[in-house]
């Protein structure tokens, strides 16, 4: 599963000034173990007007029947996801950023997979490139939700997964992504994060969502 664990560990404020958002009313607070199903902050909007909501994470396509299909709909792959019915219509009107300052991914070593937390180093925050897309169930409530996108993994991290989600570091790209409307520069954003990167293991604590704590992003001892 890629990318399925991540981190938003700063302070509210941090959050605010980043991404130039007003959290008055919004309740925040920094998470250490983000996992699908659970409800975190996405910022919609245009560049000028951007705005947090809380959406669950794993995509629930407005015209699904059952819920549970976001379980499966936790990533979109950069490849294909103007063509991908689940995803298409999102990516043409509803993207998103999703707030982050790190993910985790578990590495193979012997027969065991363990997991390291993967950071960049020089940025106290960034965003993943996402998608989001509402449903309404029987009884009418709605449920919004998103998508992080992911692309093939650059050098630094192919040796331990395949795969990486999308990393906008830049406001520049990320109010691109938000304001864009061409196909071609869209996807052109969707590429392997080609800045600094750093992993580094931690506790077998994220193997349970319900482990939140900042005992989970603490360095182990080599």
């Amino acid at each position: 599963m890629l990318c399925g664990r991540y981190t938003l560990t700063v302070d509210g404020k941090t959050l605010k000034d980043f991404f130039q958002i007003d959290l008055e009313g919004f309740d925040f607070k920094p998470r250490y173990n983000i996992a699908p199903g659970q409800s975190v902050p996405v910022v919609c909007g245009n560049p000028d007007n951007k705005k947090i909501f809380l959406m669950r994470w794993g995509l629930i396509p407005e015209w699904s029947k059952k819920l549970s299909i976001g379980y499966k709909m936790i990533n979109a792959r950069a490849e294909t996801i103007d063509k991908k019915p689940a995803f298409r219509n999102s990516f043409y009107n509803r993207r998103c950023l999703i707030p982050a300052d790190g993910f985790y991914e578990w590495k193979k070593e012997n027969s065991k997979k363990l997991p390291v937390r993967i950071i960049l180093p020089d940025k106290k925050i960034f965003a993943f490139a996402g998608i989001w897309d509402c449903w309404a169930s029987t009884d009418g409530s709605k449920i919004f939700s998103f998508s992080i996108i992911t692309t093939s993994a650059n050098d630094y991290i192919k040796d331990i997964h395949e795969r990486m989600p999308v990393i906008l570091a830049e406001i520049d790209q990320q109010n691109k992504w938000l304001g864009l409307n061409e196909t071609d520069k869209l996807k052109n954003l969707l590429k392997p994060y080609d800045g600094d990167i750093f992993a580094y293991k931690v506790s077998t604590l994220v193997n349970f969502p319900k482990n939140d704590n900042p005992h989970c992003i603490k360095k182990l001892k080599d």
